[in-house]
């Protein structure tokens, strides 16, 4: 499924290094057509990577029965590229603090992204990460240009009460 709004994103690009048949390192894969999803608040999300057991084998692929979607797995790990809308002079969206049983990475590719915590927040740009580890916390873009970033995930191995 390709993007059709102007404001979507251009397909992300997966290129997957394995192995040839002289054992050799070699491209196996170069892909444009990753799986994406516009949420119902307008972020898109691009499926990078999903990886059902940890650690991963040499010859692992993305399963395509696991569903597209905001949620972090229960297990494994997904790489994800989210874009956040720009807000174009709307007024800001109610702050919705949240969280789950993961560990968050997130890397700024461009844009500006606010980061709202319980007691604080952070504004991020292009090249800045953040931790989020079962942390509260609601992602904001205040700017007149959308926000991109690579998103990984985890999850925790600690009860999720022990945040």
């Amino acid at each position: 499924m390709q993007p059709e709004n102007p404001a979507t994103p251009p397909p992300a690009r997966r290129v997957i290094v394995g192995l040839n048949a002289a054992a050799e390192s070699a491209v196996i894969a170069d892909e444009r057509n990753l799986p994406y999803a516009r949420l119902p608040n307008g972020i898109v999300l691009q499926e990078l990577w999903q990886q059902r057991r940890i650690p991963a084998g040499p010859n692992d692929r993305p399963e395509a029965e696991w569903t597209l979607g905001p949620a972090a797995p229960a297990e494994g790990a997904v790489v994800r590229i989210l874009t956040l809308p720009a807000v174009h002079g709307l007024p800001p969206a109610e702050t919705n603090l949240h969280t789950d049983a993961s560990l968050h990475v997130i890397t700024m590719l461009n844009g500006e992204l606010i980061v709202v915590l319980e007691d604080d927040e952070v504004t991020l740009t292009a090249g800045d990460s953040i931790v989020l580890r079962g942390s509260m916390h609601d992602l904001k873009n205040a700017a007149t240009e959308p926000a991109s970033f690579v998103y990984t995930s985890f999850p925790l191995s600690m009860s999720f009460e022990q945040r």
